[in-house]
């Protein structure tokens, strides 16, 4: 049994860490313009990894659907536009 705590807990850590790889990732495209294509791929990735842990158990889904959701606002929320 411990076992299994252990590696559900290494999942949920995991699940984590990929989160905020993704958001620092979306973090670089939106403000250096760099890694573009590596944030769409984490993106679309850390999407699937989110229906699957929803299907799997909705707590177990959360933490990856709010990391998603951070993500994809820093990634595709609209730049400021000033008016002069």
């Amino acid at each position: 049994m411990e076992s299994l705590a252990l590696l559900v807990s290494l999942m949920f850590l995991a699940e984590l860490v990929f989160g905020l790889a993704v958001i620092v990732f979306a973090a670089l495209a939106r403000f250096r313009g760099r890694f573009r294509r590596t944030a769409i791929a984490l993106l679309v990735l850390l999407a699937a990894e989110t229906v699957w842990a929803l299907t799997i158990l909705p707590a177990f889904g959360v933490p990856p659907l709010i990391a998603l959701g951070i993500a994809v606002v820093l990634f595709w929320w609209p730049r400021r536009r000033t008016s002069s």
